[in-house]
């Protein structure tokens, strides 16, 4: 009987010793970015064999090969959220934390990526409930709760929205960023760093230059117009004025504010406030750019009026840029085909669209799509021999 125990107990031994041999080839293996080669590996390691000793290293190379190579993530959806509890069932087992954190951070980034997938797809609920889950795994980020809140608004989430947008403000989160830059010497580019000192550390090397801080843009603007029109949206209009005059009382010199400030005035009906702001951007703004990030944001909430003028103020600006005239041109054919438009209106509509899709296509002679719609405004109004004309080439 103790000679069948002690070869049991060899048994056991030599057991152990393979699997500690296969996770370090596994381990070797995605260190070298052989993650085809890591997966085979694992394939190979029997789940109900494993040693309890090697049940984390197991866990974590189990996460590790279903993510696969960080570049290039073919898991999506659920089954990242799976990996990221994998991951998380390793670090409890006692992996090394370290290594799991950066693994945890690589799967948020593919979660991310794949939001963003989602959404350039149309398919905003999905891009939601991805946001989301990465908000729910760490709330104090702000970024985050910031595209969770966006995206609510956008998908209709209001509820979501108002509680996110209203807790990002009540934190003083304002959407400015400050970024830690140098130049370096050899390819002429800028390289992030992740502060100031190390900028100036990398400096001090000969192989930078100019360490410096840049900050982003503020988003209050934005996140005081989009919470605003919720407000006002559930009846809550008093609140919805409360708001827009306290955060202009908190953040006077905010330039995101100022530029949205006649948007701000409108909605929550301070009629005098909003003529002052309305004279006051005209006299101030210089650059098409912001009017048309106006016109833009006036279109997604299908106010075509409002879209309309900042369109044609930014043409006022700038008559060149092919991309405002074709934008303005489709919020005149979205005005024309409101039902409440009559006959004559859309007429007027179709013509003005027309006339910036000609100017389109002097700008842009091979975009087709605004070929196409003025060839559909002429046959529409019997102006059959300039549609003949376009249709020729000529």
């Amino acid at each position: 009987m103790n000679y069948r125990l002690l070869i049991l107990g060899l048994a056991f031994s030599s057991l152990a010793f393979a699997q500690k041999r296969e996770i370090r080839k596994i381990e070797k293996a995605v260190e070298d970015n052989d993650y085809k080669e890591a997966s085979s590996l694992f394939s190979e390691i029997n789940e109900s064999e494993v040693e309890e000793k090697y049940v984390a290293d197991y866990t974590y190379f189990k996460a590790v090969t279903m993510l696969g190579n960080p570049n290039r993530v073919t898991a999506s959806g659920k089954e990242l959220q799976n990996i990221m509890v994998l991951f998380d069932k390793a670090k409890d087992l006692g992996y090394d934390s370290a290594a799991v954190s950066g693994q945890k951070s690589l799967v948020s980034d593919a979660i991310f990526a794949h939001a963003q997938k989602m959404l350039q797809a149309g398919k905003q609920d999905e891009a939601l409930a991805s946001v989301n889950y990465l908000l729910e795994l760490d709330p104090s980020n702000q970024r985050m709760r910031e595209n969770a809140a966006n995206l609510a608004y956008r998908s209709g989430d209001f509820k979501s929205a108002k509680d996110n947008y209203q807790q990002l403000l009540d934190e003083g989160y304002t959407g400015i960023e400050e970024t830690a830059l140098a130049t370096s010497l050899g390819s002429n580019k800028d390289e992030v760093f992740p502060n100031l000192k190390t900028a100036e550390v990398a400096v001090k090397t000969g192989q930078y230059t100019n360490a410096r801080l840049e900050k982003s843009d503020s988003k209050l603007g934005t996140i005081v117009t989009n919470l605003a029109w919720v407000y006002n949206n559930n009846g809550e209009k008093p609140k919805a004025k409360s708001l827009v005059m306290e955060i202009f009382d908190k953040y006077p010199e905010d330039e995101s504010l100022k530029i949205a400030a006649a948007n701000l005035y409108l909605l929550v009906g301070m009629e005098e406030e909003y003529k002052k702001a309305v004279s006051k951007m005209n006299e101030e703004i210089t650059d098409p750019a912001v009017y048309q990030n106006l016109a833009v944001a006036a279109a997604d909430k299908e106010n075509w009026d409002q879209a309309i003028d900042y369109y044609n103020k930014s043409i006022e600006l700038d008559n060149s840029n092919y991309a405002t005239q074709n934008n303005l041109a489709a919020a005149y054919i979205q005005k024309g085909n409101l039902e409440e438009t009559t006959a004559v209106q859309q007429k007027e509509y179709y013509m003005n669209a027309a006339k910036h899709y000609e100017k389109v296509l002097e700008l842009k002679p091979d975009m087709d799509s605004a070929k196409t719609t003025l060839i559909s405004i002429y046959k529409a109004f019997n102006m059959d021999d300039k549609a003949a004309a376009l249709e020729a080439g000529n």
